[in-house]
């Protein structure tokens, strides 16, 4: 009986440990790393073209492409001397 009670406060703690886990890298990690140089321009380029870029995750389709390309063809143009 108390071997159940240890397994299921163990199995307990390490869903709390999972769920815990999970929102601290929703809610602090992933908006910070929005932050770091090499991601800024790009999420700067997604937000003034108003893209959906979750919409977009792991498809091949025509819109992903010209998603792409607009991302890209905006990094080059930022990154060119005035």
């Amino acid at each position: 009986m108390s071997g159940n009670k240890t397994g299921l406060s163990k199995g307990i703690t390490q869903l709390l440990t999972g769920i815990a886990g999970l929102w601290l890298l929703i809610a602090l990690v992933l908006p910070w790393m929005q932050t770091l140089p090499v991601i800024r321009p790009i999420m700067d380029i997604i937000v003034a073209a108003d893209l959906d870029a979750n919409q977009y995750f792991y498809t091949q389709s025509e819109e992903t492409f010209m998603a792409q390309s607009h991302v890209r063809s905006s990094l080059s143009r930022a990154a060119e001397p005035h």
